[in-house]
């Protein structure tokens, strides 16, 4: 039995290893935590909560880049726009609810070019536009629920409240003499256009959004494009004024995400604004993944699909965190865990009638199930989890007197692509939606959950991935842990609370011996 420790974002250790390989072009998790793919795993709007985001551009070259958000249930997409970032650029914003109606929206004053322009009209869930007193301009564009509304039961706006966010860089864009013969001779300088001037604000988005109405990108998206390089980072933050708590937490930073040409030999991944491509589905088959096989850490494996290839990137068959629920400081703890993946293998319209597809095990099935009372029925995709927990003396939920006791398995389940654990009186992050309590019996210690665990007299997990190097144990996850404490003093008339975000350790296992 062999047994890799490291952290979701992937420990500084796999750093040279995995580097080697993506300089050959493979797919990973870079450690360094800059890529060509962010992978934000959690919003939150509800019960007063912001969530806030920054995308920042570290490179020379302009990005073409992708924002998708993708809601809790069942990840479907509730608002795709596209970014364009100059140099050094960074792109702020963030995530509440929305003012003029129940579901979650996007909020920014950042001047950084979007098709559409935020703010804009969608339908029965148009954006806003507010000039501040300082001249900068505040926008807000609502969330929809276009695409679940038809398939699911649970139609209501409020489930966007609750989800993740994919960043996907589409191509480095660069100025380029395209002709329009319907106007006559016109250049295409669109790396200026979105470039930021000396008063911080870009030279023309709106020639952006009319190349794509009428002009040379409509036309041929790919004009000005060139592959892209990486580069990008992610930040993120969940704030509450009224409760007085903020989490910070980092995303997984992906690199190497694009084959080599991508999709059909020409370079073709900008697409229209309106257009959910790309997505986890278009990255590279061959991804840098634990190896199963030689002594070495790390390798290079071949799968059937890019969202495979993602999703081995991701893998892991235990999650481990600190639970901290000591009832002297308050202490409340959410865990959160997202697979960003899910939906690919378990959602019949994306996975196809073989759904599932390993290594989830369970397919998604509300689509047009109908029963005469209850209309259409909510099912959900759900994961077996084997939870054992200890406290900080080594002591087991269930146990012995022996030095480090082996505590008994519970099993649970996950149905949710975005999940949060409560452990203690209440929810750390406010979470409403996505939330299952689980109780913690313990003042403090830590907590271990394995994805799909053996069945009784097996020695193999329900769920495995294979690839060229064999089958990988566990599931794609990715997430953190959120520990609220509340001091009972009053301080200017509030309660202080103040509190600690700390990603999750993973633990993989590569072979079928495993306890």
């Amino acid at each position: 039995m062999k047994k890799n420790l490291l952290s979701l974002a992937v420990a500084a250790s796999v750093a040279g290893s995995a580097a080697a390989y993506a300089q050959d072009g493979a797919m990973s998790v870079n450690a360094d935590k800059t890529g060509s793919v962010i992978l934000f795993p959690y919003f939150n709007a509800e019960n007063g909560n912001t969530s806030s985001f920054h995308v920042v551009n570290t490179t020379a070259e302009s990005k073409a880049i992708k924002v998708r958000f993708l809601e809790f249930v069942n990840s479907y997409e509730i608002l795709d726009f596209n970014l364009y970032l100059s140099p050094y650029d960074h792109f702020a914003f963030g995530v509440i609810k929305n003012p003029d109606g129940g579901g979650g929206a996007l909020i920014t004053s950042d001047n950084s070019c979007t098709v559409p322009a935020l703010g804009s009209p969608n339908g029965a869930f148009p954006g806003s536009t507010t000039e501040n007193a300082d001249g900068s301009i505040t926008r807000i564009q609502p969330f929809v629920d276009y695409l679940y509304e038809e398939y699911d039961a649970n139609v209501d706006i409020e489930r966007t409240h609750m989800g993740h966010i994919e960043i996907i860089e589409m191509g480095v864009v660069t100025d380029d003499a395209g002709i329009v013969t319907q106007t006559g001779a016109q250049l295409y300088f669109w790396e200026s256009f979105l470039t930021h001037g000396a008063d911080g604000v870009p030279l023309a988005c709106s020639e952006l959004e009319k190349s794509w109405a009428d002009g040379k990108w409509a036309e041929d998206a790919d004009s000005g494009i060139t592959a892209p390089s990486g580069g990008l980072y992610g930040l993120s933050y969940l704030l509450n004024v009224e409760d007085a708590a903020a989490f910070g937490f980092e995303p997984t930073a992906i690199d190497g995400f694009w084959p080599d040409p991508a999709f059909d030999g020409d370079w073709n991944a900008h697409t229209d604004p309106g257009d959910t491509l790309p997505n986890l589905n278009n990255a590279d088959v061959v991804a840098v993944v634990r190896d199963n096989i030689s002594t070495t850490n790390y390798t290079t494996a071949t799968f059937d699909s890019g969202v495979e290839a993602v999703s081995g990137i991701l893998m892991s068959d235990r999650v481990m965190n600190d639970v901290i629920v000591d009832a002297a400081v308050g202490a409340q703890t959410d865990w959160v865990i997202t697979f960003p993946t899910k939906r690919y293998h378990v959602d019949p319209l994306l996975a196809g009638a073989a759904a599932p597809v390993a290594p989830f095990t369970d397919p998604y099935v509300a689509y047009f199930y109908y029963d005469p009372i209850d209309a259409y029925i909510d099912l959900l995709a759900c994961e077996t989890v084997g939870i054992k927990q200890w406290n900080r003396e080594e002591k087991s939920a269930v146990g012995g007197n022996g030095f480090s006791p082996k505590p008994e398995e519970a099993e649970d389940e996950l149905c949710y692509e975005t999940n949060v654990i409560s452990h203690g009186t209440g929810s750390a992050t406010n979470a409403e939606y996505g939330l299952v309590d689980l109780a913690f019996p313990y003042s403090a210690g830590w907590q271990r959950f394995i994805w799909n665990p053996k069945t009784p007299g097996s020695t193999v997990s329900t769920s495995s991935l294979t690839s060229s190097e064999g089958d990988q144990l566990g599931l794609p996850s990715v997430g953190f842990a959120a520990v609220k404490y509340t001091n009972d003093s009053v301080m200017n008339g509030a309660i202080a609370n103040y509190g600690h975000a700390a990603e999750h350790k993973t633990q993989s296992t590569v072979s079928d011996n495993w306890d």
